[in-house]
């Protein structure tokens, strides 16, 4: 059932999308998803923590499930031994905080790396984070077209974004606030849907009061040091 209600979905998705044309202005906020069956308060893992980390915590929290390596770009970089099929905020969910949409991850490691930081991808190696200390509710970009909802990680400054690049994740809009995993786009589809989509700053929050685009960290970089 979930996998014919996708198929009908993106059959759809091209006559679902509004033209988008040059004289029109990018909205700064899309609609909010439908609001989750799960009413519940946040958990810790969806809010900064009450201390700042240190390159001493990250080294401490990260180094037993990933290696450190050293670049000529980036200084030192973190890449998790998490497998070929690993790709940053493909699994977990979105959660509703005063902050705006966070990101919450299965991964014992998810607390540092998916909301500080920013990740990169490099052949031979994967995915690598590269260390930050502002926090946000995830440090990735938004696009939005009518039926989906699609972001990316933000990589460091200066990284250029090749053609078709990998770090797209796909849901339906109306699965936002559902298990990633579950709802994801194949790659192959989720690249046409991204394409017709327009960037916006962020998804409207029920819980944020007077959203400005923080929500999911919004593709400008907000966030907060703690």
């Amino acid at each position: 059932m979930r996998n014919a209600a996708l198929v009908l979905l993106l059959a759809l998705s091209p006559f679902l999308a509004r033209p988008v044309f040059a004289q029109e202005e990018t909205p700064d906020i899309a609609p909010a998803p439908p609001p989750s069956d799960e009413d519940v308060p946040p958990g810790p893992e969806a809010q900064p923590p009450a201390q700042p980390p240190t390159q001493q915590t990250f080294d401490q929290q990260l180094s037993p499930y990933g290696r450190w390596v050293d670049t000529p770009e980036y200084g030192r970089v973190w890449i998790p031994n998490a497998g070929p099929d690993f790709q940053p905020y493909a699994d977990g969910r979105w959660v509703d905080t005063t902050d705006g949409w966070s990101f919450v991850s299965p991964v014992p490691w998810g607390w540092i790396a998916f909301h500080y930081g920013r990740w990169g991808w490099r052949d031979g190696w994967g995915w690598y984070w590269i260390p930050g200390y502002r926090w946000a509710p995830a440090w990735v970009a938004w696009r939005h077209v009518n039926g989906f909802a699609c972001w990316a990680p933000l990589g460091p400054r200066g990284y250029v974004y090749g053609p078709r690049w990998r770090g797209w994740v796909v849901v339906p809009h109306e699965h936002f606030t559902h298990p990633i995993r579950r709802w994801a786009v194949p790659r192959a589809q989720a690249f046409g849907v991204v394409r017709s989509a327009r960037s916006v700053r962020g998804f409207s929050s029920y819980r944020a009061p007077a959203l400005t685009g923080r929500g999911g960290g919004g593709h400008h970089g907000s966030g907060r040091r703690r």
